[in-house]
């Protein structure tokens, strides 16, 4: 299967919350202070899905060493 990017890409804080299932304003903060891999298109924020996944993945590591 071929990798599409518009696959891979949210668009909105709207739908980059409900792919990570936290509320939108939570979102927003994340994605406004850099806690959240995301950028903006203008005035939308946008995020990929696979980077989301690999932000989660590298916390979930970290906390499996502790």
């Amino acid at each position: 299967m071929e990798f599409e990017l518009a696959d891979d890409i949210l668009r909105g804080v709207k739908r980059i919350s409900a792919f990570i299932n936290e509320d939108t304003r939570s979102t927003y903060n994340k994605l406004s202070t850099g806690k959240l891999p995301g950028g903006k298109e203008g005035n939308q924020w946008i995020a990929s899905k696979s980077a989301l996944r690999e932000h989660y993945a590298r916390i979930c590591r970290k906390t499996e060493a502790l």
